[in-house]
């Protein structure tokens, strides 16, 4: 059976992959086929890029050096760009077609559905040849911008310290909570390893069930007119509790993360090896997202490695609810039934043996009967 941290990662992974298929249902300005491309060409598409009149279709194309030539039995589906090399279109672009340090030259039987954008060397249209959009020609593309990557370094700088100082402020509220609610922790925790799926249902049913739980509750409350003056207070205590529970519940999960990756020091303590299970835990998933904001500069790998830090999240906090409830807050074991009655939200179910009546001595209270002990007799007497 894999481990917890291993259907972690398995379930983010699920939940990347969906979100990549509908982000690739919708168009998006995202550079592709540059990798065959010198790093002063794709500096020459990203300053093209950044032309207001070649604009976004000079990223989002198929990319291709020198002189090109479109048959005309050929059909490119797409923008099309051809660098430091003149476009030839004698057969059907369905896209734009664009000349970065070259022209474009159409056939009679040549045919663009979209726009025609040529940078430097103009363009020249066959009378037959048909443009369903713009013809757009510039002299010269526009210069890049001095502060550009200055700018860039600058914002990558301050997203790690964004990160950086997030993720102090979880590590200072996880030593706050392992020091005054340890014990509830660590029953999360027991209960994400004892079963990490069903406390993923269990979570994805209660985040389903917050909004109408409360509706619920606000509506019940209206019955009455002391029941509505109560209303913001049920919110706010509502919304309180609910916090609480996803605080206490990703916590437990970032331990049983750490607790995963940090194996216990000999003769280390119960509270220090707790301490260090939840600091490794949240360096471990603190990684994907330092990651993300040092590509800041890059924002289609920052955007995907983002989207897969905040699916490891989600799940980690969605289990961790899950196992808060069914822990009733860590107050219990998730073995215990919920009809049990404990003395105190920290102890333990000790079973009560009622007194039987051998033991109760006689009391010289009048009125009261008393239990004589049975004695045994000897011989005849009585």
């Amino acid at each position: 059976m894999p481990s917890p941290i291993v259907r972690l990662i398995l379930a983010a992974s699920l939940i990347v992959a969906a979100s990549d298929v509908s982000a690739q249902a919708a168009p998006a300005c995202f550079p592709r086929d540059i990798a065959s491309l010198s790093s002063a060409q794709v500096a020459l598409l990203k300053r093209a890029s950044l032309d207001p009149i070649v604009g976004c279709p000079a990223l989002d194309a198929a990319h291709r050096v020198g002189d090109v030539l479109i048959g005309p039995r050929d059909t490119v589906k797409g923008n099309l760009v051809a660098l430091d090399g003149s476009l030839h279109i004698a057969g059907v672009v369905t896209g734009s077609a664009i000349a970065i340090n070259g022209a474009v030259i159409i056939d009679s039987s040549g045919h663009v559905l979209g726009d025609v954008v040529s940078a430097e060397h103009g363009a020249a249209i066959a009378p037959s040849g048909r443009i369903d959009g713009e013809l757009r020609t510039l002299d010269a593309l526009a210069p890049m911008p001095t502060g550009e990557i200055a700018t860039a370094n600058i914002d990558t700088f301050t997203s790690l310290k964004h990160t950086a100082a997030w993720f102090g402020i979880l590590i200072i509220l996880a030593i706050g909570v392992l020091t005054n609610a340890g014990d509830a922790m660590q029953r999360v925790t027991s209960t994400l390893n004892a079963g990490f799926g069903r406390n993923v249902t269990v979570g994805v049913m209660a985040q389903l069930a917050l909004l109408p739980v409360l509706v619920t509750i606000c509506l019940l409350l209206c019955l009455t007119l002391i029941g509505i003056l109560l209303v913001p207070f049920a919110i706010v205590a509502y919304v309180v509790a609910v916090l609480g529970l996803v605080v206490l519940g990703g916590l437990g999960a970032v331990q049983m993360v750490g607790k995963g990756i940090a194996a216990r020091r000999p003769g280390q303590t119960e509270r220090g090896a707790r301490l260090q299970a939840l600091v490794s835990g949240m360096l471990m998933l603190s990684v994907p997202w330092l990651l993300a904001a040092s590509l800041t500069s890059w924002p289609v790998a920052s955007a995907a490695i983002r989207t897969i830090a905040l699916g490891i999240t989600w799940v980690a906090i969605t289990a961790g609810l899950g196992a808060a409830l069914r822990t009733r807050g860590g107050t219990r074991s998730h073995e215990e039934p919920w009809g049990l009655r404990r003395p105190a939200p920290s102890g333990t179910p000790r079973p009560v043996t009622p007194p039987t009546a051998d033991w109760l001595t006689p009391t010289p209270i009048t009125g009261v009967v008393a239990v004589k002990r049975p004695t045994t007799t000897t011989g005849g007497a009585r």
